[in-house]
This record gives C-alpha cells, sequence and structure tokens, in this order.
C-alpha cells in the first residue's frame, strides 16, 4: 500500500467517485470544494491511499497561509473504505508528517468519530498514532467538520409514512407548504445560480453571518453543480423566487450548506419546502440520508433539529499537532493582535469560512 499526494485530474475524479460512495465521507473531502481555496493563495492537496489501484482512504487538506505562517488543516476525516478502517494509522500519521515537510507550524484533524451508532460515523477509537497529538483544535478560520445533524430516508415504504415519521407540527409545516403552489427548479445556468446565491447573501447580511462573496464561490459552485456533485434548489411562485437551497451529494447522503427565503407575507414556507424536498431527492436516488448540518440562528438551530432524527458531534475527533512550536507562539500574539481589530480581521479571514 501507498498514500500519494496529488491534484491530478484523472486522480481526483476517482477521488470523488469513493468521496461519493462512502458513508463516513463528507463534502469537505470532495476536490473541487478544496481548489476554491487556490483562489485565495492558498494550496490544496488530496492524499489517497491506494492497494495496488484501488483507493482504500484519504483525506483532503488545505495549506492555509495567515501572514507568515502556515497550516495544514484536514477540515474533514481521514477516512477509509468501508473494512479498511486499520489503514486509518498509517493516514493519520501522514498529516503531521505532511505538515512538516511543507513547513507549516500546526496541523490538525476532524476524524468522524462518535459514540452514536450511525453508518456515517466510526465508533470512538484509540489511535496509537494520536500520542503525540493533543486534543482539540487551535486554528478557527478554515472550516472543519464537527457533527452531522441527521435524518435516515431509509426504510419508508411511501412518501406518506416519511412525512408521518416526523413530528406533528413538522408535518403540517411540511403539508401547508405543499399546498403553496410552489416550483422547484433545479438551478443549473449561472444566471438563475446567481439569482438564488443572491438571495443567500441578503439573508446572511439581514442576520449577521458571512458568507462568500459570488465572485469568490462561482467557480467552486458553477463547477460541483456541473459534475452532479451539488443541487442549487430554487422555490418558485409566479415565476418569483421565494427560497433556494444548495445541497452537496457525499458520503452516500446530501447535506445542506446553505439557503435563503424571502421575508414575506403571505409565508411561503419556503424553506420547510425545500428540506422536505432534498429529502424527497435524497430517497428518489436510493440514499441513506440528509444531513440538515449543525449550526444557526436560535431559530435556525430550532428548525434544523425539528427535522433531525438526532445530532451527532464529533468532539472525541479532534486533535492538532503543533509543529514549529515558536512559529507558533508567535502566530499566536499576532492573532491577539488582530483581534483588536475584529472588522479587518473579519474581512481578511471570511474567505477561510464555509
Amino acid at each position: 500500500m501507498e498514500i500519494i499526494f496529488t491534484k491530478d485530474p484523472i486522480q481526483l475524479r476517482k477521488w470523488d467517485d469513493f468521496v461519493l460512495q462512502q458513508n463516513v465521507a463528507g463534502h469537505l473531502l470532495l476536490s473541487a470544494w478544496n481548489q476554491s481555496f487556490a483562489s485565495y493563495g492558498f494550496d490544496y492537496e488530496i492524499a489517497i491511499q491506494l492497494d495496488g489501484e484501488k483507493i482504500i482512504g484519504g483525506f483532503a487538506a488545505v495549506v492555509a497561509k495567515v501572514a507568515f505562517f502556515k497550516f495544514y488543516i484536514v477540515p474533514f476525516g481521514p477516512i477509509t473504505a468501508s473494512g479498511e478502517t486499520k489503514a486509518l494509522n498509517d493516514l493519520i500519521a501522514k498529516v503531521p508528517d505532511r505538515a512538516q515537510k511543507l513547513g507549516c507550524c500546526y496541523a490538525h484533524i476532524s476524524l468522524p468519530l462518535s459514540d452514536v451508532l450511525n453508518p456515517h460515523v466510526y465508533p470512538v477509537t484509540s489511535f496509537p498514532v494520536l500520542a503525540m497529538a493533543k486534543e482539540g483544535h487551535l486554528f478557527k478560520y478554515v472550516y472543519s467538520a464537527y457533527g452531522i445533524n441527521w435524518k435516515s430516508v431509509q426504510g419508508y415504504e411511501t412518501e406518506e409514512d416519511f412525512i408521518n415519521s416526523f413530528r406533528a407540527s413538522v408535518r403540517r409545516y411540511i403539508r401547508s407548504a405543499q399546498r403553496k403552489d410552489l416550483e422547484l427548479r433545479f438551478l443549473e445556468d449561472e444566471k438563475a445560480v446567481k439569482q438564488a446565491y443572491d438571495l443567500c447573501l441578503e439573508n446572511a447580511a439581514n442576520n449577521g453571518y458571512a458568507l462568500r462573496s459570488w465572485s469568490a464561490f462561482k467557480t467552486t459552485l458553477m463547477t460541483m453543480i456541473q459534475n452532479k456533485q451539488a443541487h442549487f434548489m430554487g422555490a418558485f411562485y409566479d415565476n418569483n423566487i421565494k427560497g433556494a437551497s444548495l445541497v452537496i451529494k457525499a458520503g452516500n447522503h446530501y447535506t445542506y450548506i446553505l439557503g435563503g427565503t424571502k421575508k414575506e407575507k403571505p409565508d411561503f414556507l419556503a424553506g420547510h419546502y425545500l428540506h422536505f424536498e432534498a429529502m424527497r431527492l435524497a430517497m428518489q436516488e436510493k440514499l441513506s440520508g440528509y444531513n440538515i448540518s449543525l449550526g444557526g440562528s436560535k431559530g435556525v438551530i430550532s428548525l434544523k433539529s425539528s427535522y433531525a432524527d438526532t445530532q451527532i458531534y464529533y468532539d472525541k475527533g479532534k486533535y492538532h499537532w503543533i509543529i514549529r512550536p515558536t512559529h507558533f507562539k508567535a502566530y499566536q500574539i499576532f492573532e491577539k493582535h488582530l483581534k483588536k481589530h475584529k472588522n479587518t480581521i473579519a474581512k481578511l479571514l471570511s474567505f477561510f469560512k464555509r
């Protein structure tokens, strides 16, 4: 077995196919997602573990740069194919080793480990190679996976059976949204996708959180849509957009990435409509389920929780290595100084975040 580091298009296509099929995978492993950081002067690479010609595991790494400092960030994983978890030790060991070779001062990983029984996580395991690592993350500016907000779509004979799996209040919202005569569109041309993304940006601005600018995210978004890795769904009424939702397929499920709705009366319940349509899509494609994602405002968290079966956190899967202690200490002093200028640092670092 060998581990290679690559950006070769042929290898990346094989890697993306692997990520789509592995239950423990997530969208942060997809090559197009990681390529988006290159537009900001960051580097990335995909580590692939091979047994002959067969991919049995790997990870995606972002080499982030802040001023004079470099960081080797594995936002999700490493992961392996089912039955190959013994190979995780070798993959994990490659992270600090590779970080050192690239001159990084810090590295971290986000293993999908949980005590919750679910095919999309590994059971909590002790890895000997982590003896020299420390728990938690000290670098916060590249979004790293910390869990899933899970709804299974398997085991239901009919769509009505699936709707009945939700609590009464959610069933009412779904059925009410379905009576609003909304039209579902899968948006693919750039003009339509931009219109939907502008709605999401508007919602973000109104609710005090940041999204990547259209210019920063356009290429990634259009590439993933064209490659059928992502869908930007729009809810329309009388040819006017009422809501938009971006979902990405990886790990045998869809993950909700971002969305936005028009705030008006009457309320078209476009958010409920689009979440249910994403779940319906997962059912039609015979996937395992829908990760409605964690986080958001108090109201958003409440809505997401009402749809999910369970929240699964990777608290026991976060580890880091300080590769060059003197450099990392200097970075911490630098970061502390920048925190005094929150508006400036927010602009500088907003593109690190999902």
